[in-house]
């Protein structure tokens, strides 16, 4: 095995298309002082891009988003397997109990 050889084939190969842009200028949102995990913001005109987990996006005005973002946050923390979202009212949410487990149901047909 050529060594200098394959190094050489190695550099000379036809770019692949593969770029690192950045730096991207992001915001982690956080409800209560709390971060919401899967959670990112964008300033956008006359309000915020929210995108969760990377894949989903939306756009909000400034007053949509303060009602909206408490429940997102929520949803969120119930999905994790936890009570709620820390708020005031709760600010050590508890872990619920283990998920049931999903069954199938069948039917017998009867003649």
């Amino acid at each position: 095995m050529d060594t200098a050889k394959n190094l050489t084939a190695l550099f000379s190969r036809t770019a692949s298309g593969l770029e690192y842009v950045g730096p991207m200028e992001t915001f982690l949102v956080a409800v209560n002082g709390r971060q919401v995990p899967f959670l990112q913001a964008f300033p956008a005109e006359g309000g915020v891009h929210l995108t969760l987990d990377q894949r989903f996006g939306l756009d909000l005005s400034a007053d949509e988003a303060e009602r909206m973002i408490p429940f997102i946050a929520d949803c969120i923390a119930v999905a994790l397997g936890y009570t709620c979202h820390p708020n005031p009212d709760c600010p050590e949410p508890g872990r619920r109990p283990a998920f049931p487990h999903m069954e199938r149901l069948t039917l017998d047909e009867a003649d």
